[in-house]
């Protein structure tokens, strides 16, 4: 949440966009309720001119990791994947899964030690005008 005066102190009507700076890869913009869509390239910014008020804005950013970071994190969790070439029980008989890993894989290329890749909204986040 937040204000932004300057919108008060304007002589003439500006433009004005949010510039979420770096993000790793992909975003979803809400400003005041409303969808603005996903940024997935640069430059990070969407126009904000006709949505922006001078008090009580509420931003909402989603940001999604990739998914070798989450590859990466399962790898720390019990492993409740294939043994000897065999498909889990909890797979095969549609059962939960008995661990909290969020992804099966076949083949586990990463390992809990691996490197995590530069991920989420990095900034600075700020309102141009245009």
């Amino acid at each position: 949440k937040f204000n932004f005066p300057e919108l008060s102190l304007a002589t003439v009507k500006r433009e004005y966009c949010l510039d979420l700076g770096k993000v790793r890869n992909i975003a979803r913009v809400k400003l005041n309720g409303k969808d603005l869509g996903v940024i997935w390239t640069s430059p990070w910014q969407v126009d904000v001119s006709n949505i922006l008020k001078e008090k009580n804005n509420i931003l909402e950013i989603e940001i999604a990791n990739l998914w070798v970071n989450r590859l990466i994190g399962d790898e720390w969790l019990l492993d409740d994947g294939i043994k000897n070439g065999t498909w889990p029980d909890w797979l095969l008989e549609g059962a939960p899964r008995p661990s909290s890993r969020y992804t099966f894989t076949t083949y586990r290329y990463y390992k809990k030690e691996g490197e995590l890749q530069e991920s989420g909204l990095l900034g600075p986040v700020c309102i141009l005008a245009k």
